[in-house]
């Protein structure tokens, strides 16, 4: 009862268009002993200010006829000692310092606590009353003065001195309430704001009506201080902003500007003066940006002074502003600086040829780079344990344990990458063990690539040695087979004669001049292979040279009851090669086709662009039972044949011959669906691959 009948005397105007707030404000002020009115418009308040006394107003920014900004003279001048306490949802720079220049008390968000509101309008009836209170004091005080006749003037001349005094006083206050919202309220803008340059431009925006300037730039370094360019401004003519840009750029490489604020009027000068030094009117004040003895760029501040006494009025507040506005650029350039180098990193780690992965003390992987997840594979989303990706080549127990364990913390060598529904693959493992700190503990940091190219190379250097020590041991055996055999051969032809018409002794003879006929064609197969004829170019057309090949096996393919199918899908056939030597290739990859297919099988030969635009492609497919996995690997050694009758040198010697015109031959089968054999050449014998045959003949 004692706190009501404390503010029973106190009237309260609730000014707000929403009639539930209304409603709660006008209940919570009641119940606390206050005399309530209310208004939804400002023109209704406005009828209100003119038939009551109000001691406190609060009021709403927004309202549906005019702002709340608007009453605060009227019902100032209705009622002097009034408090207006301003409420918004859309608060701003520039609505709270309109707000704090009309004297408003204080400045509420929506939506609002209760109890603060309610210590607000305590202290502010408080004022009010004790404003009041103080005036009856004068009035009793005046009319004991006017009794009191010398006594009484004195005493007013006192009271009116004091009351200056308070006045003075009570604007300097509300002048620096008013400066450090402003400030907050500017650097908290920059601080928060993810667009940087928008929280720029309001700040400029503000800066400007705070210190009612004209305009205002920044001008901000890039490339290590070595040039200023023109980040934001605000109202200033193009024609200043160059001039000024040129004018800041010439002093500073000449190194002659002050750390204090100065004025561009004297950069081109002999000296560049400072705002404290001026003894005359200027108008573009410059507010260097200065952080660790590196420049970050000016601030320019177009404002007409009058003389180094106008300017210090505004001193204190643009030194406090030189501050903000120099550690949010330094911060903001870190922040740039980190995030460019965060990305350079990513980018690196996604596009590098090896996989990288981190683990943690655990062994569970936490980070893979795209490499990494290539060649691991699809896996779920459930957590991957380094143990299960590589498997350990030093025998039993963990590999990240071993690894982690170790004192040098680096580690390198070769092991399986296991991967789910594929095969494995050989890689080569580089470790480096960290400690992070106390939380994070070890982590191991693990760099990994493809070995299986490598693998295949050193697997093709390791044949391509063997068939060389392979190709110099048949041509001497070649060499010395044939002499004697030649002797067995003119032997036995010696024989025949004699024999004469004898056809019964005869036949044993023509048997032992077939067999010397057929080991001669082995041989000639071992010194092609050994010592092959170097390919000689001459332009020729594929299709045709195909289509020839093919009419050499139609007998061949007939009698098995196998089909030929050729399609020429190149726009331009004609090639620079040896054409005898790859119509060889041809016709021993087709023949070896036709006799893997059965009765109504069928051949297909395919000629086509290649991938590089250098080369061509010719496909041969059959339909025979395929090529096991076992015997790929032999499938181009020499006297390697699956069939009963041949000698094993075909696919070897077509090989060579494509390797020799610097191309190659590969296949790709599954058991029991056939086999493609692709042979790749280039459309000109390549320089390269023409030099060792050159060399041979000589």
């Amino acid at each position: 009862m004692e706190h009501k009948s404390r503010y029973a005397s106190v009237t309260v105007l609730i000014v707000d268009d929403e009639p539930s707030i209304l409603e709660i404000l006008e209940q919570f002020f009641g119940e606390r002993g206050y005399r309530v009115v209310t208004a939804g418009t400002a023109e209704a308040a406005l009828a209100l200010v003119a038939r009551e006394r109000i001691d406190v107003a609060l009021i709403d920014l927004k309202l549906p006829d005019r702002t709340g900004l608007d009453l605060l003279e009227p019902l100032a001048r209705a009622n002097p000692h009034v408090k207006c306490i301003m409420m918004t949802a859309f608060a701003s720079i520039e609505s709270t310092i309109d707000a704090l220049r009309l004297n408003a008390f204080d400045y509420v968000l929506k939506p609002f606590d209760l109890l603060r509101v309610g210590e607000m309008v305590e202290a502010a009836a408080q004022q009010s009353r004790h404003q009041r209170e103080s005036d009856g004091v004068l009035d009793q005080l005046s009319m004991a003065n006017r009794k009191l006749e010398e006594s009484a003037r004195t005493l007013g001349e006192k009271l009116s001195s004091i009351n200056d005094e308070l006045s003075r006083t009570n604007e300097s206050l509300n002048r620096h309430v008013t400066r450090l919202r402003v400030l907050y309220q500017m650097g908290r803008d920059i601080s928060s704001n993810e667009n940087w340059g928008d929280a720029l431009d309001r700040f400029l925006m503000a800066l400007c009506k705070y210190l009612e300037a004209e305009g205002a730039g920044l001008f901000l370094f890039s490339n290590n201080a070595q040039s200023l360019k023109v980040r934001t401004s605000y109202q200033l003519d193009e024609a200043l902003v160059q001039r000024a840009l040129r004018a800041l750029s010439q002093a500073q490489g000449s190194d002659t500007l002050p750390s204090e604020m100065f004025t561009l009027e004297t950069c081109g000068g002999p000296r560049v003066k400072t705002c404290l030094e001026m003894t005359v009117r200027w108008q573009d004040t410059v507010i260097p940006l200065l952080y660790k003895g590196r420049w970050l760029g000016f601030l320019l501040v177009r404002k007409a002074y009058r003389s180094r006494r106008s300017y210090l009025a505004d001193y204190h507040f643009i030194n406090t502003i030189q501050t903000i506005l120099t550690e949010e650029v330094a911060n903001a350039s870190t922040i740039s600086h980190l995030r460019n180098l965060k990305d350079f990193n990513e980018t690196v780690l996604e596009n590098i040829n090896s996989g990288v992965l981190t683990a943690d003390r655990d062994g569970k992987v936490m980070f893979r780079n795209g490499r990494a997840r290539e060649l691991m594979g699809e896996r779920g989303k459930e957590a991957i344990l380094f143990d299960e990706l590589f498997a350990n080549p030093f025998g039993g127990g963990g590999l990240f344990g071993r690894i982690a364990s170790q004192d040098e913390g680096n580690s390198s060598f070769e092991c399986m990458l296991l991967r789910p529904g594929a095969g494995p693959i050989p890689v080569r493992v580089n470790t480096t063990t960290v400690r992070l700190d106390d939380h994070h503990g070890t982590t191991v940091i693990v760099i990994f690539e493809d070995l299986t190219r490598q693998k295949r190379m050193e697997d093709e250097l390791r044949r391509a040695d063997r068939l060389r020590s392979l190709g110099e041991l048949s041509a001497g055996v070649a060499h010395e087979i044939r002499n004697p055999l030649t002797g067995i051969a003119t032997t036995a032809q010696v024989l025949k004669e004699r024999l004469g018409t004898d056809a019964e002794k005869g036949k044993f003879v023509d048997v032992i001049l077939g067999e010397i006929a057929r080991l001669d064609a082995i041989i000639k197969n071992l010194l092609d292979f050994a010592r092959p004829v170097p390919p000689h170019a001459s332009e020729i057309v594929l299709s045709r040279l195909i289509e020839d090949a093919l009419a050499l096996l139609t007998d061949k393919a007939g009698g098995r009851g196998v089909n030929l199918h050729f399609e020429n899908q190149l726009r331009d056939d004609r090639l620079l090669l040896d054409g005898d030597q790859i119509k060889q290739v041809i016709l021993n990859i087709a023949l070896n086709g036709i006799e893997a297919c059965g009765a109504g099988g069928r051949v297909n030969v395919y000629a086509r662009d290649a991938v590089n635009p250098a080369f061509v492609q010719i496909e041969l497919s059959d339909t025979g039972s395929g090529i096991p996995d076992d015997i790929g690997d032999k499938l181009y050694n020499p006297f390697f044949t699956t069939k009963t009758e041949g000698t094993g040198m075909g696919l070897s010697i077509s090989r060579k011959i494509a390797e020799g015109h610097g191309g190659r031959v590969y296949y790709k089968s599954a058991p029991g669906k056939g086999a493609s054999f692709f042979i790749e050449l280039p459309r000109k014998m390549l320089v390269s691959a023409e030099r060792p045959a050159a060399r041979a003949t000589e």
